[in-house]
């Protein structure tokens, strides 16, 4: 069966592409012949351009003197973003099956962009959240194809836990063409069953359908030999950077971070410029793993690290969802109070972890193949 996936797959964000390589690859392992539908719009891509050239003169000659010196200062200044953008870019074009660039709702209309499939499928990620999007977007619903063929959703994420009125009627008309609809998280259920007479299934995220082997011929091993804290912090943090502060000093363990400035006094490296191959790496390589990243959360389980989780501050929702599901609640913590006398009594029972998630992993699996089939 031939197969088109509409997700977010060009932000340089490393849950964001590996999520959708989970997904065509787990289709792949099935049987199918699977394809990332390319659309990339400046909604999602500019919040990660590294560049933009700025109109500060009324003279044009004067402006591109002045966006040159600018760009030369970039270059010379921002290095690691540049060599991340690279292989991101390398990672979505050759690494991830993707299909030509589609750069408009109108665009995926006028050339029949889901005409060769057999079937589309709506991805994870926050595809249903409008504030991510900046509005609600069709080509997320598969409206450009209006052929009748079958589509359903595999673990699409709202990101939030009320609908505006104006949302709700979106929903509303857009889910009828829906054969079958899974989403990522309870609310997302709560949300939807209302506005729908299809049931709505929660399922997990689509880099819990692989093994650790799928993840195993993408990584690049850690080129760190020594033991170190991986710290992957989304955003501003206070909280994280007062915990890993007060573990780092506690076990005397160096901290490998995201960040391209210096964030810890005891730090052994940075990754600013790593690549979604490199960051699988160094969580394998980590001795504990730091976070507030839901995915650098679910790859410290895949590959069996201890961890501590800072729960997002307004949806924390998928990740109390995992911790709870895996047996690992102890493991979200929220401030340096909670932190236990030593780390080391967080330590997860990875085969109860494994055996309670092998539940979850093969429902999943079961209702995609399911969707497929009827």
């Amino acid at each position: 069966m031939k197969i088109g996936i509409m997700t977010i797959n060009s932000a340089y964000n490393y849950g964001c592409v590996l999520q959708a390589w989970s997904l065509q690859r787990f289709l792949e392992k099935e049987g199918h012949e699977a394809a990332i539908i390319n659309y990339r719009i400046p909604e999602i891509d500019n919040v990660y351009r590294l560049f933009q050239s700025r109109e500060r003169f009324k003279n044009t000659a004067l402006n591109t003197c002045y966006n040159g010196a600018r760009r030369l200062k970039f270059r010379l200044t921002q290095g690691p973003r540049i060599r991340k953008a690279q292989k991101f870019e390398h990672f979505i074009n050759e690494v991830m099956n993707t299909t030509k660039v589609y750069g408009s709702f109108r665009q995926l209309q006028e050339e029949r962009a889901g005409e060769e499939y057999d079937v589309l499928v709506t991805g994870s990620d926050q595809v249903w959240n409008g504030t991510i999007t900046k509005g609600m977007k069709p080509a997320y619903f598969l409206a450009f194809d209006t052929s009748g063929k079958k589509k359903l959703a595999y673990a699409a994420s709202i990101g939030k836990t009320e609908l505006m009125n104006a949302e709700r009627d979106f929903f509303r008309r857009h889910l009828r063409e829906y054969s079958s609809i899974g989403v990522r998280e309870q609310s997302a259920k709560q949300l939807l069953s209302p506005l729908t007479d299809r049931p709505v299934t929660v399922v997990l995220d689509p880099t819990l359908l692989l093994s650790r082997e799928d993840f195993d011929g993408l990584k690049q091993p850690s080129r760190y030999r020594k033991p170190y804290i991986f710290v992957h912090v989304i955003g501003k943090d206070a909280r994280l950077i007062k915990i890993v502060a007060q573990v780092s000093e506690q076990t005397g363990l160096p901290v490998v971070q995201n960040r391209m400035k210096k964030q810890f006094t005891n730090e052994l490296g940075r990754f600013a410029d790593a690549g979604p191959e490199e960051f699988l790496g160094l969580v394998e390589g980590a001795e504990l793993v730091i976070t507030n990243s839901f995915h650098a959360t679910v790859f410290s389980i895949v590959y069996e690290r201890n961890f501590i989780t800072i729960p997002h501050r307004r949806y924390p929702e998928r990740m109390e969802n995992l911790l709870c599901e895996a047996g690992l609640e102890n493991h979200l913590i929220a401030s340096t109070e909670e932190l236990p006398e030593s780390v080391s009594e967080l330590l997860p029972d990875y085969a109860a972890v494994k055996k309670r998630l092998a539940v979850r992993q093969e429902e999943s699996r079961a209702y995609l193949r399911e969707a497929l089939r009827s």
